[in-house]
């Protein structure tokens, strides 16, 4: 039998009780006048929650080895940043989300799991005890929990929506030596725990009370809970309640680089309006071809490096003003929220590590390590949750300069607002397109680098210099023959959703109307039969008036990147025996022999270098589009090389007058996908795509294939036709032709 330390203690004294009195006998005096004193039951201190099974808890008696209880929550809990649907329940006094927990303290532990120490103690080896839990979802217990978290967090106006109490109780004779208690609220998109300290025996070993979180990115521990003084717990506060400690189990996503407090920054709330704050750097940042020793934080969501912005609202963007300015979120906030922003400046350590990651991933060309990083968060409404949370991190290293967004909650705004970045002159600029169409709530979900709630930009040098040995660079292998040394007509792109009308030697027919001319955009586009004012793309079906061939349409032109496009029709030579070739390969039935090919090449590089430019030393995007035609038939390829992320609207594909032809290459109208590109395919070949877009013939089709359907059944035959089609559509063929089944044979019983 293990008998607790109370208990031995108790025998030891009866023992020398007996042995001082060995023949003592027990007599009553009538005479003498007794008082008899009724013992008042035993009660937790007030601050504690009701408890036990007069509370209706659920409870467990101490079994020994480290054992705990699953609990499952009736209402998922957020947990600095990670939502849980279960929690461990240990026996010695431990809360874990993750992962149930027989590992000791001390935090942070800096480990794999998600935590709060009530009071965490091998208590197994000394006491016997138990602990009793219960989840609440309406009742007096979430009245008191709204009253307890909107006095010690006033700004917040929490309306509880549930509450999970789990109590540990040591050494019960005749009442609990150690008592205390965990109290989780959640309500308002809010999450809090509160821990209650009532007396506390002499307790063996390491002992520890706080919480922690995975990676430690958010830990506390309470102080006399480490330092040799825990029996003084229940007098100990973090807000003014003796035995009471209040936390807000809120954090940022994990997008966001640690800031505030915690993170050592410099701190401001809001003092005027339209107020800024000037920042002095320790190193220089360059943005998009300027170089700054300073900047201005604005309490609207605005950074702008060479003067202060007066104005509390956007001029929208592109302003083709006299500013260089980032807009993380810019409104008027200041006049509905209390405001807060912090920042910091980093040289050295784990943070310039994270940058230099995170660059190196969006930017994988780079090969990029930061030597400098500046973090700027906003928020908004109440300190503990903001209503708006956003950051900008500015980093540098070498010659490149780049900028992460990243979004949290958004709250309603009632003002013109903007988020993007815009230079003088306007000659770089970019505005994400939720922060002005209505749908800014939704900015924590949108990303141009596949990370909700992140924008990643390159805004320094992006001209590397070049050695005078260097090779110039080549097209991939797939590309016709372009540029000067096949005697092109070449354009320099000058912006202003520019084209130019070129007369076809050959006319050409495109999905049943044919064409004498055709117009080349600058933005990537060929049209037929007029030009496109428009800079990048009506998403497809347009159902418009226009047919055209989009090799990659976007707004190409105002990136600022030195950019060419070159051109040439052929009617005669190798490159009409290279075009009969492809087309015979990827189209076998067809016999085609082609009589007249058409080459359009656009190449733009980051760059103003020429040299850089001939070299494709920096970012680039090259694309080609082949225009076929020979007898009654027409084709056309589209090529891809190198293509870096494009961050305005962007599409690939083709459409016809009515849509009644159309199709959009999978991922081409996605951004951060562009990069993609050159892997895709419908032929088999990387980096090619092949259509036909003449005369369409019948043509005859004969496969194999396994099917567990009744073939002999029309319903069946045309569900597989269909399947069939779909599958010729997406490797080009038009999505008008019908599908007739002709024969059908039985090969297998």
């Amino acid at each position: 039998m293990r008998l607790s330390l109370a208990s031995q203690h108790l025998l030891v004294l009866l023992s020398v009780l007996s042995l001082t009195n060995p023949s003592s006998t027990t007599t009553t005096d009538p005479s003498v006048n007794t008082t008899t004193t009724t013992a008042q039951p035993w009660t937790a201190p007030a601050v504690f929650y009701p408890f036990g099974l007069a509370a209706g808890d659920t409870e467990h008696v101490e079994t020994g080895g480290e054992s705990y209880y699953s609990v499952g929550l009736s209402t998922p809990f957020k947990f600095f940043g990670r939502t849980y649907n279960q929690i461990y329940v240990n026996y010695n006094g431990l809360l874990t989300f993750n992962v149930p927990s027989t590992s000791g303290p001390y935090s942070p532990t800096r480990g794999a799991e998600d935590f709060i120490a009530a009071l965490w103690n091998d208590f197994d080896d000394y006491y016997n005890g138990v602990f009793s839990y219960q989840q609440y979802t309406n009742g007096s217990v979430l009245t008191r929990a709204t009253q307890d978290i909107n006095q010690y967090f006033s700004q917040v106006n929490i309306n509880a929506a549930w509450v999970f109490v789990v109590t540990w109780r040591y050494a019960l004779q005749p009442d609990p030596a150690i008592l205390f208690q965990v109290v989780l609220i959640s309500g308002s998109g809010q999450s809090y725990f509160l821990m209650n300290y009532g007396d506390c025996a002499v307790l063996y070993g390491q002992l520890e009370a706080g919480y922690d979180t995975i990676n430690s990115t958010s830990y506390f521990v309470i102080p006399d809970s480490t330092n040799g003084n825990y029996q003084n717990l229940k007098n100990t506060s973090n807000v003014n309640v003796p035995g009471r400690w209040a936390f807000n189990a809120w954090a940022a996503p994990a997008i966001f680089y640690l800031f505030g407090s915690a993170a050592g920054d410099t701190e401001y709330s809001l003092t005027s309006d339209e107020g800024y704050v000037p920042v002095s750097f320790s190193i220089p940042y360059t943005f998009f071809g300027n170089t700054y020793n300073s900047l201005y934080v604005h309490f609207n969501g605005l950074l702008t490096f060479n003067q202060p912005q007066p104005a509390s609202g956007p001029n929208y963007n592109p302003t083709r003003g006299a500013e260089d300015f980032i807009a993380a979120l810019w409104s008027d906030l200041d006049d509905y929220y209390s405001c807060f922003f912090s920042y910091q400046q980093y040289t050295n350590g784990s943070v310039l590590t994270r940058a230099t990651h995170d660059i190196n991933q969006y930017f994988p060309q780079m090969n990029f390590t930061a030597s400098w990083v500046f973090v700027v968060t906003w928020k908004y409404g109440p300190q503990q949750n903001p209503a708006i949370l956003l950051q900008v991190v500015l980093v540098s290293g070498g010659d490149l300069s780049f900028f992460l967004m990243n979004y949290g909650d958004c709250a309603t705004i009632s003002e013109q607002m903007e988020a993007g970045y815009d230079t003088i002159n306007s000659i770089y600029h970019f505005v994400i397109p939720d922060s002005t169409n209505g749908n800014y709530q939704n900015l924590k979900n949108t990303t141009n680098v596949n990370v909700p709630g992140r924008w990643a930009f390159i805004a320094g040098n992006e001209s590397v210099s070049t050695t005078t040995t260097a090779q110039p660079w080549t097209a991939p292998a797939i590309f016709y023959p372009f540029g000067s040394a096949a005697r092109d007509a070449e354009r320099l792109i000058s912006g202003d959703e520019a084209y130019e009308s070129v007369a076809l030697s050959t006319p050409y027919t495109f999905f049943g109307r044919t064409y004498n001319s055709l117009y080349v955009h600058y933005n990537g586009l060929i049209t037929f039969n007029q030009p496109q004012p428009a800079s990048g793309p009506y998403y497809y079906v347009t159902r418009g008036a226009e047919d055209f061939i989009a090799p990659l349409w976007s707004d190409l032109d105002d990136m600022g990147w030195m950019g060419k496009y070159w051109y040439q029709q052929y009617t005669s030579g190798s490159v009409l025996t290279r075009a009969t070739q492809d087309i015979n390969w990827y189209f076998p039935q067809m016999n085609f022999t082609a009589s007249w090919v058409f080459v359009v090449t656009w190449d733009f590089v980051a760059t103003s270098d020429v040299n850089s430019f001939i070299h494709h030393s920096a970012q680039a995007i090259t694309f080609q589009g082949v225009l076929i035609s020979g007898g009654n038939l027409s084709f056309f390829l589209i090529h891809y090389g190198d293509c870096a992320i494009i961050y305005d609207q962007v599409e690939a594909g083709y459409d016809t007058i009515n849509s009644i032809h159309h199709f959009v290459i999978p991922g081409s109208n996605v951004g951060y996908s562009i990069p993609n590109l050159k892997n895709t395919s419908n032929v088999n070949v990387p980096g090619r795509w092949a259509f036909m877009g003449g005369s369409e013939n019948v043509v005859g089709l004969q496969m194999r294939l396994q099917s567990f359907s009744d073939l002999t059944k029309k319903e069946d035959i045309e569900t597989v036709l269909q399947q069939i089609k779909q599958e010729l559509v997406n490797r080009g063929l038009s999505s008008s032709v019908e599908m007739k089944l002709r024969k059908i044979k039985k090969t297998q019983p």
